[in-house]
This record gives structure tokens, C-alpha cells and sequence, in this order.
């Protein structure tokens, strides 16, 4: 049986990942609303790579992050748009493998969104 991962252990292991590569408040990450142009980028890098590196479903990710799954939909489609650019890509095969270190056993559907 896979070990089940808490919100807030997800939410801790996206934000010091993302936070450091994208010089971002880790706060910042789980505001409210949009912020600067640089915050939201880095919040649909980190909605992207919940949903690809960590197997959550749309919906899953949308309650991390406190969005609808719609809002993560667009954001994993605009951060997949931009993986055409080969240094971009790299950078997130390189995070993608940082998520896969920092997190324990992830498999979809192994987060406890309670």
C-alpha cells in the first residue's frame, strides 16, 4: 500500500522547489489572487509539475492550490506550450527530478486532500 501524502507535505515540497528556482515568496505561491506576472508563472510551473511529476489528477492539484481544476488546466497547457524551448524544458526535467527526491511515494490519487 502506498503511503498516503498530506496537503501540507505536497504543498511544503512544491514550495521549496519552486520558491528557490523562481525567487518567489513560498507565501506567494498559495495567495489568493493572481500577483505579479513572475508569481503566477511560478504557481503554474508548480500547478504544472503537481499534475505531470507528482501524478495528481486536475482536480487535486486545484484544491492544493485553491483554484479550479480549469485554472490548472490552463496553466499545465501553457507550461507545456512552452517546453518547445529546449532550455526551458531541461529546467524542468530538472525540477521534475528534484519533486521526485523531496517527495515520498507518489502515485496519483496517493494525496490526502483532507
Amino acid at each position: 500500500m502506498l503511503a498516503r501524502v498530506s496537503e501540507q507535505c505536497m504543498r511544503s515540497i512544491l514550495e521549496q522547489a519552486i520558491s528557490k528556482v523562481f525567487m518567489v515568496a513560498g507565501a506567494d505561491l498559495w495567495s489568493g489572487t493572481r500577483g505579479r506576472p513572475r508569481v503566477a508563472f511560478a504557481r503554474q510551473v508548480a500547478m504544472y509539475l503537481a499534475h505531470v511529476a507528482c501524478g495528481l489528477t486536475l482536480t487535486e492539484v486545484g484544491q492544493i492550490f485553491r483554484r479550479d481544476r480549469t485554472t490548472v488546466a490552463h496553466a499545465c497547457s501553457l507550461v507545456e506550450d512552452l517546453r518547445d524551448d529546449a532550455c526551458f524544458d531541461r529546467s524542468l526535467e530538472l525540477l521534475e527530478g528534484v519533486l521526485r527526491l523531496l517527495s515520498p511515494v507518489l502515485a496519483p490519487s496517493s494525496i490526502s486532500l483532507a
